[in-house]
């Protein structure tokens, strides 16, 4: 009797180039060797075609993740690790999610000399942030503060406010958590400071949505939970319908089975934010979303994001 041979297929593996996304990478493919996956994987570093050079003072730009989800399309690796804080609610024609890592602290972090907390900074202290999120809430709750609005590595950063060229930063959480730096984080933001952005915190893995035997090599780190909550972020964001630069964020946490879904949406100068919060169960999640996004459209964020459209 003839014997058959079973191989396994290798997934090409990749991400972007940076330090963090190495990082974030070298997490997935740990967590994929743990698990036993049914595929050999193999880490590929793509060519860095001459757009993506182009793009590197801003490393999570809408731009570069198009470059990056379009080297995947293109079939330069079979799966592609991103920031699921990077992701805007609708993929691109022809990716899906294949895994959503287990998320770890979706907070934003504040970082100052002298490990001062928000409320122990002077008056007029200067901070610097990368989105227009973080710095309409921070403008909101301390008005007097200088905000500065920054592209570039968390090192990059660190190195600023260690050097007092400015007094405090405000980052993700997850981000200083993977490059193991958090004892220079003095203070983590409850959503009632600032509310962080869909996704934040957890890592996604992308496919192509032709080849189901990629979905098979990373389903195994797969989080269900991670999944559900943010399911009901991006679909608060797609009834939203806003840009992602908008200054609109969302946080959906879990306990039992039930859903708790808090979103907010400000003016970019800080001058006023309007923050609602609803709850359900698992397995409504993208109802959830559509509920908390009217409810805040009604609640005056509708005039909010028509002012934000008009002025960008």
């Amino acid at each position: 009797m003839e014997s058959r041979v079973t191989t396994k297929t290798t997934c090409r593996i990749a991400s972007d180039v940076d330090l963090l996304s190495r990082t974030q990478l070298a997490e997935v493919v740990k967590h994929l060797d743990a698990y036993g996956s049914k595929h050999a994987i193999d880490f590929v570093t793509p060519e860095e075609p001459e757009s993506l050079k182009l793009l590197r003072a801003n490393p999570t730009s809408p731009e570069r993740m198009a470059v990056l989800m379009s080297m995947l399309l293109d079939g330069e690796c079979d799966a592609l690790v991103l920031d699921a804080a990077m992701l805007s609610a609708k993929l691109p024609t022809g990716l899906t999610i294949g895994a959503l890592t287990s998320r770890i602290t979706p907070y934003d972090a504040l970082i100052s000399n002298d490990d001062a907390i928000l409320d122990e900074l002077k008056e007029n202290a200067t901070l610097v942030t990368s989105s227009m999120r973080r710095e309409a809430q921070l403008r909101y709750y301390r008005p007097d503060l200088k905000i500065v609005r920054m592209q570039g590595s968390i090192d990059s950063i660190l190195q600023k406010v260690k050097n007092a060229k400015v007094d405090c930063a405000v980052v993700a959480a997850a981000d200083v958590e993977r490059l193991s730096k958090q004892d220079h984080v003095a203070e983590l933001l409850t959503n009632s400071v600032c509310v962080p952005c869909a996704g934040q915190g957890a890592l996604a893995v992308l496919i192509r949505s032709s080849e189901e035997q990629f979905r098979d090599t990373v389903q195994s780190i797969n989080d269900p939970s991670t999944h559900g909550m943010l399911r009901a972020e991006w679909s608060f964001l797609e009834h939203l319908e806003v840009d992602p630069a908008a200054p609109v964020a969302v946080l959906a946490s879990i306990e039992g089975k039930a859903l708790e879904l808090e979103g907010m949406v400000a003016y970019p100068d800080g001058s006023e934010k309007i923050q609602c919060m609803v709850k359900g169960t698992i397995g409504n999640e993208e109802d959830l979303g559509r509920t908390l996004a009217l409810e805040l459209l009604d609640s005056g964020g509708r005039e909010v994001i028509d002012e934000f459209r008009l002025s960008s």
